[in-house]
């Protein structure tokens, strides 16, 4: 339990505690229903990929049965005695809300689940057993204007209603970083009681051991995430821009990760123009298969994530773990993952980008400080860690009282 022990927060020391009390009898929570009928690419991709695995080994004396609809999450799963699939066609944003509100109820009934688990932000109303709720996603929580139009202002204003819903109804509502369960739980009104920290993971061997040749011919500076515009990709092709026309050397430019928010890569690719006779030394890669990734950063000279709104930010840890140096926007919850072993910057300031991507480029003692303490800090994330953590938060839930777990 080391991450949680270094980085303690809101309920993290007591379901640890209360996790190793509870091995030592019969599991409370023996059958937990995980609904990730709402996850599909991104961050919520990794979480459960990596999470699921964990959970099925340590606990092999309970059940777990897995909701999705993503079938490139099903496929990336391992066989696991105690893990079940069940695999549900793909269905607009109404009838996965219908699922979440009317049928899947009725399975965690038949099922017998003794807690039923909605990685998302939106959970059955009546469910026959305790919910826990992970709310990550920032965009339905922020008061922030990115400049949404007029439907998606509606639909992320919809959003936020029915996760106020679910947080009421909900046992426990999950967050992946301190900060995020600060301001999402100051912003929906949620009793600190109710709030549950537990930090992603990461497993080193995977990032720092990759055997593919780097998949790019020329060196490069990289980013990896998703494109939202909160993750400030324009900016970072601005400033980019701007020192690769104070220095012929600098590396080239690549992003990798899916297209999220067709307006924004419109924006993406507009500013990659501005970049004139430089524009062919910026690459938007697009979306790689998660096993290709590693070999993304392990080429990669240095590590760039200038994104303003995140609940956690795992490429953080992937760079670490990859021995490539970071440079970040200066925003708490990058300073809570990557602590000392980053640069940072203000995200809206394109001269200072570009200041601090110039140094994590020439400065060696940086360098040098970068990975070694990236290599300490991801210490403090393993997905071992996260796995026991939510079994401690099933078990808590169970052996709550139902009074005490609304309000």
């Amino acid at each position: 339990m080391r991450g949680h022990e270094a980085l303690p927060g809101p309920g993290s020391i007591a379901l640890q505690s209360g996790y190793r009390e509870r091995r030592n009898m019969a599991a409370a929570a023996s059958r937990i229903l995980i609904d990730a009928t709402m996850a599909r690419r991104g961050g919520g991709f990794t979480y459960l990929v990596n999470l699921l695995p964990r959970l099925a080994e340590l606990a092999p004396e309970r059940r777990f049965r897995l909701l999705a609809r993503s079938a490139s999450l099903r496929q990336s799963l391992p066989k696991a005695h105690n893990l079940e699939v069940v695999a549900l066609p793909d269905a607009g944003f109404a009838r996965r809300l219908a699922f979440s509100w009317l049928s899947a109820p009725q399975m965690a009934r038949r099922w017998r689940a003794d807690v039923y688990f909605a990685a998302g932000d939106i959970a059955p109303l009546l469910a026959p057993c305790p919910v826990i709720a992970s709310f990550r996603n920032p965009n339905v929580f922020t008061s922030l204007d990115q400049g949404w139009y007029a439907f998606q202002v509606f639909r992320l204003g919809a959003l936020r209603r029915l996760a106020r819903v679910t947080a009421r109804s909900s046992a426990r509502i999950l967050f992946v970083s301190h900060d995020s369960a600060r301001w999402i739980g100051e912003s929906i009104g949620l009793p600190p009681a109710k709030r549950a920290v537990i930090h992603h993971g990461i497993d080193p061997e995977r990032f720092s051991a990759s055997p593919a040749p780097a998949p790019y011919p020329r060196p490069y500076l990289l980013s990896v995430s998703s494109i939202y515009r909160y993750k400030n990709f324009v900016r970072l092709i601005e400033a980019w821009t701007l020192l690769a026309r104070r220095r012929a050397d600098t590396p080239d430019l690549v992003i990798v990760g899916d297209d999220m928010d067709p307006d924004y890569s419109a924006q993406m690719r507009n500013a990659r123009a501005a970049a004139g006779s430089l524009q062919e030394r910026i690459c938007i890669v697009g979306a790689v298969p998660y096993a290709e990734v590693p070999a993304w950063y392990r080429g990669a000279q240095l590590f760039a994530f200038p994104s303003y709104l995140e609940t956690f930010g795992h490429p953080l840890l992937e760079a670490m773990a990859s021995d490539v140096p970071v440079v970040a926007a200066d925003i708490p919850v990058s300073r809570e993952v990557a602590g000392d072993s980053a640069l940072y910057a203000p995200h809206d300031d394109v001269a200072a980008l570009a200041d601090a991507l110039a140094c994590g480029l020439d400065d060696a003692a940086f360098r040098e400080r970068a990975r070694a303490r990236g290599r300490e800090r991801v210490a403090h994330f393993t997905w071992d860690a996260s796995a026991r953590a939510h079994l401690a938060l099933f078990d808590e839930s169970v052996a709550t009282p139902a009074a005490t777990q609304t309000g």
